[in-house]
Protein backbone atom coordinates (compact mmCIF):
# COMPACT_ATOMS: atom_id res chain seq x y z
CA UNK A 1 0.00 0.00 0.00
CA UNK A 2 2.83 2.36 0.91
CA UNK A 3 4.52 1.51 -2.40
CA UNK A 4 1.40 2.50 -4.35
CA UNK A 5 1.18 5.82 -2.48
CA UNK A 6 4.85 6.47 -3.24
CA UNK A 7 4.35 5.89 -6.97
CA UNK A 8 1.28 8.16 -7.02
CA UNK A 9 3.31 10.90 -5.30
CA UNK A 10 6.08 10.64 -7.89
CA UNK A 11 3.54 10.84 -10.76
CA UNK A 12 1.95 13.94 -9.20
CA UNK A 13 5.32 15.67 -8.91
CA UNK A 14 6.19 14.83 -12.52
CA UNK A 15 2.83 16.18 -13.77
CA UNK A 16 3.32 19.48 -11.95
CA UNK A 17 6.86 19.75 -13.34
CA UNK A 18 5.74 19.32 -16.95
CA UNK A 19 6.38 15.61 -17.47
CA UNK A 20 4.04 13.45 -19.53
CA UNK A 21 4.19 9.83 -20.65
CA UNK A 22 5.79 11.14 -23.91
CA UNK A 23 8.61 12.92 -22.07
CA UNK A 24 9.49 15.69 -19.67
CA UNK A 25 9.79 19.41 -20.39
CA UNK A 26 10.47 21.86 -17.60
CA UNK A 27 10.68 24.88 -20.05
CA UNK A 28 7.71 27.20 -20.57
CA UNK A 29 6.08 27.08 -24.04
CA UNK A 30 6.54 29.94 -26.56
CA UNK A 31 3.58 30.83 -28.76
CA UNK A 32 2.31 33.91 -30.58
CA UNK A 33 -1.12 34.13 -32.22
CA UNK A 34 -2.05 36.73 -34.81
CA UNK A 35 -5.48 37.83 -33.71
CA UNK A 36 -6.25 40.13 -36.64
CA UNK A 37 -4.63 42.20 -39.39
CA UNK A 38 -5.60 44.38 -42.35
CA UNK A 39 -4.09 46.45 -45.15
CA UNK A 40 -4.13 50.20 -44.59
CA UNK A 41 -3.51 52.47 -47.61
CA UNK A 42 -3.07 56.23 -47.57
CA UNK A 43 -4.11 57.88 -50.84
CA UNK A 44 -2.75 61.31 -49.90
CA UNK A 45 0.65 60.10 -48.70
CA UNK A 46 0.88 57.28 -51.25
CA UNK A 47 1.84 54.70 -48.62
CA UNK A 48 0.66 51.29 -47.48
CA UNK A 49 1.08 49.26 -44.32
CA UNK A 50 -0.18 46.23 -42.46
CA UNK A 51 -1.80 46.95 -39.10
CA UNK A 52 -2.48 44.01 -36.82
CA UNK A 53 -2.79 42.59 -33.33
CA UNK A 54 -0.91 39.58 -31.93
CA UNK A 55 -1.20 37.86 -28.53
CA UNK A 56 1.27 35.84 -26.50
CA UNK A 57 -0.65 32.58 -26.10
CA UNK A 58 2.25 30.65 -24.64
CA UNK A 59 3.35 30.04 -21.08
CA UNK A 60 6.71 31.76 -21.59
CA UNK A 61 7.48 35.45 -21.51
CA UNK A 62 8.55 36.45 -25.05
CA UNK A 63 11.80 38.39 -24.97
CA UNK A 64 11.70 38.76 -28.76
CA UNK A 65 9.01 38.21 -31.39
CA UNK A 66 8.49 39.08 -35.03
CA UNK A 67 5.71 38.99 -37.60
CA UNK A 68 6.49 38.73 -41.35
CA UNK A 69 4.21 40.51 -43.82
CA UNK A 70 4.07 40.18 -47.61
CA UNK A 71 2.56 42.68 -50.07
CA UNK A 72 1.05 41.51 -53.39
CA UNK A 73 -0.48 43.21 -56.43
CA UNK A 74 -3.80 42.23 -58.03
CA UNK A 75 -2.12 39.52 -60.15
CA UNK A 76 -0.62 37.87 -57.07
CA UNK A 77 2.92 39.07 -57.77
CA UNK A 78 4.98 39.61 -54.61
CA UNK A 79 5.98 43.28 -54.45
CA UNK A 80 7.77 43.46 -51.09
CA UNK A 81 8.31 41.75 -47.74
CA UNK A 82 8.45 43.49 -44.36
CA UNK A 83 9.00 42.50 -40.73
CA UNK A 84 7.59 43.86 -37.47
CA UNK A 85 9.73 43.28 -34.37
CA UNK A 86 9.11 43.77 -30.67
CA UNK A 87 11.42 46.76 -30.42
CA UNK A 88 11.06 50.01 -28.53
CA UNK A 89 9.82 52.98 -30.55
CA UNK A 90 12.07 55.34 -28.62
CA UNK A 91 15.19 56.41 -30.59
CA UNK A 92 18.17 54.47 -29.30
CA UNK A 93 21.70 53.97 -30.55
CA UNK A 94 21.03 50.22 -30.41
CA UNK A 95 17.75 48.36 -30.85
CA UNK A 96 16.01 47.84 -27.53
CA UNK A 97 13.51 44.99 -27.36
CA UNK A 98 10.47 44.84 -25.10
CA UNK A 99 8.95 41.65 -23.71
CA UNK A 100 5.48 40.14 -24.01
CA UNK A 101 4.05 38.46 -20.95
CA UNK A 102 1.72 35.47 -21.37
CA UNK A 103 -1.66 36.79 -22.53
CA UNK A 104 -0.26 40.24 -23.40
CA UNK A 105 -1.43 41.98 -26.60
CA UNK A 106 0.98 43.46 -29.17
CA UNK A 107 -0.21 45.95 -31.79
CA UNK A 108 2.21 45.72 -34.72
CA UNK A 109 2.71 47.67 -37.94
CA UNK A 110 4.57 46.59 -41.09
CA UNK A 111 5.28 49.40 -43.56
CA UNK A 112 5.45 48.79 -47.30
CA UNK A 113 8.95 49.14 -48.67
CA UNK A 114 9.00 49.69 -52.44
CA UNK A 115 10.92 46.98 -54.24
CA UNK A 116 13.45 48.22 -56.79
CA UNK A 117 13.30 46.57 -60.21
CA UNK A 118 15.16 46.74 -63.52
CA UNK A 119 13.60 48.74 -66.34
CA UNK A 120 12.95 47.42 -69.85
CA UNK A 121 12.28 50.47 -72.05
CA UNK A 122 10.89 49.90 -75.54
CA UNK A 123 9.24 51.95 -78.29
CA UNK A 124 7.76 50.23 -81.35
CA UNK A 125 6.64 51.92 -84.57
CA UNK A 126 3.21 50.55 -85.42
CA UNK A 127 2.82 52.25 -88.80
CA UNK A 128 4.07 55.12 -90.97
CA UNK A 129 3.62 56.53 -94.47
CA UNK A 130 4.48 59.50 -96.69
CA UNK A 131 2.06 62.39 -97.04
CA UNK A 132 2.52 65.09 -99.69
CA UNK A 133 0.46 68.14 -100.56
CA UNK A 134 0.96 71.55 -102.13
CA UNK A 135 2.82 72.84 -99.09
CA UNK A 136 5.32 70.07 -98.40
CA UNK A 137 6.02 66.47 -97.46
CA UNK A 138 6.04 64.65 -94.15
CA UNK A 139 6.15 61.23 -92.52
CA UNK A 140 3.14 60.48 -90.34
CA UNK A 141 2.78 57.40 -88.20
CA UNK A 142 2.05 55.90 -84.82
CA UNK A 143 4.37 54.41 -82.20
CA UNK A 144 3.65 52.73 -78.87
CA UNK A 145 5.48 52.46 -75.58
CA UNK A 146 5.48 48.65 -75.25
CA UNK A 147 8.09 48.56 -72.49
CA UNK A 148 7.49 48.51 -68.74
CA UNK A 149 8.55 52.05 -67.81
CA UNK A 150 7.42 55.56 -68.67
CA UNK A 151 9.68 57.15 -71.29
CA UNK A 152 10.72 60.64 -70.26
CA UNK A 153 12.12 61.18 -73.78
CA UNK A 154 11.98 59.27 -77.07
CA UNK A 155 12.96 60.08 -80.64
CA UNK A 156 12.19 58.70 -84.11
CA UNK A 157 14.37 59.39 -87.14
CA UNK A 158 12.75 59.69 -90.55
CA UNK A 159 14.52 59.58 -93.93
CA UNK A 160 13.28 60.93 -97.25
CA UNK A 161 14.33 59.35 -100.58
CA UNK A 162 13.93 59.97 -104.27
CA UNK A 163 13.71 57.20 -106.85
CA UNK A 164 12.20 53.79 -106.30
CA UNK A 165 13.65 51.19 -103.97
CA UNK A 166 15.94 48.72 -105.76
CA UNK A 167 15.00 45.02 -106.09
CA UNK A 168 18.08 43.13 -107.33
CA UNK A 169 17.47 39.61 -108.71
CA UNK A 170 19.21 37.06 -110.93
CA UNK A 171 17.33 34.01 -112.24
CA UNK A 172 18.90 30.71 -113.34
CA UNK A 173 17.38 29.82 -116.72
CA UNK A 174 19.27 26.58 -117.33
CA UNK A 175 22.03 24.33 -116.04
CA UNK A 176 23.33 21.42 -118.15
CA UNK A 177 26.06 18.84 -117.68
CA UNK A 178 28.62 18.55 -120.45
CA UNK A 179 31.25 15.82 -120.46
CA UNK A 180 33.92 15.33 -123.13
CA UNK A 181 37.37 13.85 -123.35
CA UNK A 182 38.99 16.87 -121.73
CA UNK A 183 36.56 18.15 -119.09
CA UNK A 184 33.40 17.83 -117.04
CA UNK A 185 31.49 21.04 -116.64
CA UNK A 186 28.12 22.72 -116.09
CA UNK A 187 26.96 25.30 -118.61
CA UNK A 188 23.83 27.42 -118.55
CA UNK A 189 22.23 30.82 -118.69
CA UNK A 190 21.11 33.38 -116.13
CA UNK A 191 18.95 36.48 -116.53
CA UNK A 192 18.76 39.74 -114.61
CA UNK A 193 15.05 39.77 -113.80
CA UNK A 194 15.34 42.52 -111.19
CA UNK A 195 15.01 46.27 -111.64
CA UNK A 196 18.61 47.40 -111.19
CA UNK A 197 21.91 46.80 -113.00
CA UNK A 198 23.95 44.11 -111.23
CA UNK A 199 27.60 45.02 -110.84
CA UNK A 200 28.41 41.38 -109.99
CA UNK A 201 26.77 38.08 -109.13
CA UNK A 202 27.98 34.65 -108.09
CA UNK A 203 26.58 31.30 -109.22
CA UNK A 204 27.30 28.05 -107.38
CA UNK A 205 26.96 24.67 -109.09
CA UNK A 206 26.64 21.36 -107.22
CA UNK A 207 27.92 18.18 -108.94
CA UNK A 208 26.23 14.93 -107.83
CA UNK A 209 26.49 11.24 -108.64
CA UNK A 210 23.74 8.86 -109.79
CA UNK A 211 22.58 8.31 -106.19
CA UNK A 212 22.19 12.03 -105.65
CA UNK A 213 25.21 12.33 -103.35
CA UNK A 214 27.14 15.58 -103.61
CA UNK A 215 30.62 15.16 -105.12
CA UNK A 216 31.86 18.75 -105.28
CA UNK A 217 30.82 22.37 -105.81
CA UNK A 218 32.20 25.10 -108.01
CA UNK A 219 31.44 28.78 -108.63
CA UNK A 220 31.34 31.27 -111.47
CA UNK A 221 30.97 35.06 -111.45
CA UNK A 222 29.29 37.38 -113.95
CA UNK A 223 29.78 41.18 -114.09
CA UNK A 224 27.73 44.19 -115.17
CA UNK A 225 24.44 42.53 -116.10
CA UNK A 226 21.85 44.95 -117.41
CA UNK A 227 18.20 44.67 -116.45
CA UNK A 228 16.65 41.89 -118.57
CA UNK A 229 20.03 40.80 -119.97
CA UNK A 230 20.80 37.06 -120.37
CA UNK A 231 24.32 35.76 -119.75
CA UNK A 232 25.98 32.39 -120.15
CA UNK A 233 28.08 30.82 -117.39
CA UNK A 234 30.41 27.83 -117.15
CA UNK A 235 31.54 25.98 -114.03
CA UNK A 236 34.16 23.22 -114.36
CA UNK A 237 34.04 20.16 -112.15
CA UNK A 238 36.66 20.90 -109.45
CA UNK A 239 37.22 17.31 -108.29
CA UNK A 240 39.53 14.63 -109.62
CA UNK A 241 38.94 13.85 -113.31
CA UNK A 242 36.41 11.03 -113.13
CA UNK A 243 33.77 12.21 -115.54
CA UNK A 244 31.82 8.99 -115.24
CA UNK A 245 31.00 9.78 -111.58
CA UNK A 246 29.05 12.98 -112.29
CA UNK A 247 25.43 12.47 -113.32
CA UNK A 248 23.60 15.61 -112.19
CA UNK A 249 24.31 19.33 -111.81
CA UNK A 250 22.29 22.07 -110.12
CA UNK A 251 22.94 25.81 -110.06
CA UNK A 252 21.82 28.56 -107.68
CA UNK A 253 22.63 32.26 -107.30
CA UNK A 254 24.42 32.86 -103.99
CA UNK A 255 25.01 36.64 -104.14
CA UNK A 256 24.14 39.76 -106.09
CA UNK A 257 25.64 43.24 -105.83
CA UNK A 258 24.60 46.54 -107.36
CA UNK A 259 25.68 50.16 -107.23
CA UNK A 260 23.07 51.83 -105.12
CA UNK A 261 22.63 55.41 -106.21
CA UNK A 262 22.62 58.10 -103.57
CA UNK A 263 18.88 58.58 -103.25
CA UNK A 264 18.57 59.96 -99.70
CA UNK A 265 17.42 63.57 -99.86
CA UNK A 266 17.24 64.45 -96.17
CA UNK A 267 16.57 63.17 -92.67
CA UNK A 268 14.78 64.68 -89.71
CA UNK A 269 13.47 63.66 -86.30
CA UNK A 270 10.39 63.81 -84.10
CA UNK A 271 10.49 63.51 -80.31
CA UNK A 272 8.12 63.15 -77.39
CA UNK A 273 8.26 63.28 -73.59
CA UNK A 274 6.50 61.50 -70.72
CA UNK A 275 5.08 58.62 -72.74
CA UNK A 276 3.27 56.27 -70.37
CA UNK A 277 3.48 52.46 -70.59
CA UNK A 278 1.08 51.27 -73.30
CA UNK A 279 0.42 54.80 -74.55
CA UNK A 280 0.49 55.47 -78.31
CA UNK A 281 2.17 58.44 -79.96
CA UNK A 282 0.99 59.94 -83.26
CA UNK A 283 4.23 61.34 -84.66
CA UNK A 284 4.88 63.62 -87.63
CA UNK A 285 8.27 64.31 -89.28
CA UNK A 286 8.41 67.24 -91.68
CA UNK A 287 10.65 67.21 -94.75
CA UNK A 288 13.21 69.97 -93.98
CA UNK A 289 13.92 71.16 -97.55
CA UNK A 290 12.00 72.97 -100.28
CA UNK A 291 12.38 70.35 -103.06
CA UNK A 292 9.69 68.14 -101.53
CA UNK A 293 8.40 67.19 -105.00
CA UNK A 294 11.38 64.83 -105.35
CA UNK A 295 10.40 62.72 -102.32
CA UNK A 296 9.06 59.32 -103.40
CA UNK A 297 9.43 57.05 -100.37
CA UNK A 298 10.42 57.27 -96.70
CA UNK A 299 11.67 55.19 -93.79
CA UNK A 300 11.27 55.64 -90.03
CA UNK A 301 13.08 54.00 -87.14
CA UNK A 302 13.35 54.42 -83.37
CA UNK A 303 16.57 55.93 -82.08
CA UNK A 304 17.09 53.42 -79.25
CA UNK A 305 19.94 55.42 -77.74
CA UNK A 306 17.57 58.36 -77.24
CA UNK A 307 15.16 56.48 -74.96
CA UNK A 308 15.36 58.11 -71.55
CA UNK A 309 13.74 56.90 -68.32
CA UNK A 310 14.28 56.73 -64.58
CA UNK A 311 17.26 54.47 -63.91
CA UNK A 312 15.94 53.27 -60.54
CA UNK A 313 12.31 52.23 -60.50
CA UNK A 314 10.00 51.35 -57.64
CA UNK A 315 6.64 49.64 -57.48
CA UNK A 316 4.29 52.37 -56.16
CA UNK A 317 2.23 51.60 -53.10
CA UNK A 318 -1.04 52.02 -54.99
CA UNK A 319 -0.28 48.72 -56.75
CA UNK A 320 -0.61 46.82 -53.46
CA UNK A 321 -3.85 44.81 -53.54
CA UNK A 322 -3.62 42.33 -50.66
CA UNK A 323 -1.28 41.10 -47.93
CA UNK A 324 -0.45 38.03 -45.85
CA UNK A 325 1.20 37.70 -42.43
CA UNK A 326 2.82 34.91 -40.45
CA UNK A 327 4.70 34.53 -37.17
CA UNK A 328 8.47 34.67 -37.48
CA UNK A 329 11.20 34.08 -34.91
CA UNK A 330 10.24 33.78 -31.22
CA UNK A 331 12.58 33.82 -28.24
CA UNK A 332 11.07 32.92 -24.90
CA UNK A 333 12.33 33.20 -21.34
CA UNK A 334 13.56 30.00 -19.72
CA UNK A 335 12.28 31.17 -16.35
CA UNK A 336 8.80 30.12 -15.28
CA UNK A 337 6.53 33.18 -15.04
Amino acid sequence: MNKIRFLLLIFLIMSIGGCTPKGCSFLPKTSLTIVQYHLEKSVEEGGAQIEGVARNDGSAKLEYAEVIGKFYNQDGTLLATGVAKTTSEEPEEEEKYFTLDPGQIWEFTISYSSAAREANPSLTILSYHLEKDSSGAKIVGQAQNDGDVMLSFAQITGKFFCGGEAHPSLKVLSCNLEVDSSSTKAVGEVQNDGDVLLSSAQIEVTFSDAAGSELATGTASVLDIEVGEIREYTVFYPGSYYEEEVEYVMAEVTSTEYDEEETELASSTASTTDLEVGETWDFSILYPKEDYEKVEYVTAEVDDESLDYAETLYEPAEQVDHVTVKVGTLKGSTVMP
